[in-house]
């Protein structure tokens, strides 16, 4: 958890504010954000996040942008990549290329 410091300003302290903004009046929220986060409590400053394997799952299927890129598919595509790059370099040293 981040310690943000704190500044006394004529009698109240100074701290981050709530970086959520309201869908209809498109104001910020004013509520001192929660410590170590951006948003207030009121906002999901107290969530910690899934902690079931199912919520987790439901979580990466939220992220992921139409059905083509998670995180196993860009890893997956990282090894592959790794694998040629390993045997262009063969290639090379071989004379080869």
């Amino acid at each position: 958890m981040i310690k943000i410091p704190r500044k006394m300003i004529f009698g109240s302290f100074e701290v981050p504010r709530c970086q959520a903004k309201s869908k209809r009046s498109g104001l910020q929220c004013r509520k001192a954000a929660m410590q170590g986060k951006s948003v207030c409590r009121s906002h999901g400053g107290a969530s910690t996040g899934p902690k079931t394997t199912a919520g987790r799952q439901r979580c990466a299927a939220a992220k992921t942008l139409h059905g083509r890129e998670t995180r196993a598919i860009r890893a997956a595509r990282d090894v592959k990549l790794r694998e040629l790059r390993e045997m262009e370099q063969t290639l090379k040293n071989a004379g080869l290329i």
